[in-house]
């Protein structure tokens, strides 16, 4: 079983980091027969999306391969989106839409937005509203917004509050049950050859 952290933002030294290695430390010490990767976009040289992606000799696609490949070895995925002028970020959108070719086709995907006020609501409803198209990723009914976050991390000792933690947990056994269930479905059902894009 493994899942995929996949972290929307390309700063250095993220607050999206930092939560992100917080979920994969949960993941860890609660689940210990789940491998996690992180997908962090400060540190991987995503291609910009063009129609050279069709091409599979084209230097996107060579470029893009190893993300691709370990992409396609998770059955779920954690997305986290900070919340940027009230939008997901370019670099996740562009992200998602380089998972054309299965990668994250039919597999779970928890939404995890980050604000550093009291927003957080918008990458939330950008990411279900268009961040699966062609590339078939199954969000959760549930979703995490983490408001204030500057806050939740002011030192490397500071914990979150219970209530959060406990919620984050919640959702993280959603995101791994559920990604145990559709893998069988995915075998039974899938057929992107024949229907590669979304309605």
């Amino acid at each position: 079983m493994q899942l995929g952290l996949i972290i929307g933002s390309n700063r250095k030294k993220s607050q999206s980091r930092r939560l992100a290695d917080f979920i994969d430390n949960r993941i860890k010490s609660g689940y210990t027969k789940v491998e996690t990767e992180i997908f962090d976009l400060a540190e991987i040289d995503v291609p910009l999306w063009s129609e050279d992606k069709w091409n599979t000799n084209s230097e996107v696609v060579k470029n893009w391969a190893p993300t691709s490949r370990a992409l396609s070895e998770k059955d779920g995925f954690v997305v986290i989106s900070p919340e940027w002028a009230g939008m997901a970020t370019p670099h996740l959108k562009n992200f998602l839409l380089m998972c054309d070719s299965g990668e994250v086709a039919h597999k779970p995907g928890l939404i995890v937005a980050v604000s550093s006020g009291l927003g957080g609501a918008y990458p939330v409803s950008e990411l279900r509203s268009s961040g699966y198209k062609n590339n078939f990723i199954w969000w959760l009914p549930d979703h995490l917004i983490i408001r204030k976050v500057d806050n939740l991390f002011l030192s490397e000792e500071e914990e979150l509050s219970d209530h959060l933690v406990k919620r984050i947990d919640y959702s993280l056994k959603f995101l791994i049950e559920a990604s145990v269930a559709l893998a069988p479905v995915r075998k039974k059902c899938q057929d992107l050859s024949t229907y590669p894009y979304g309605m």
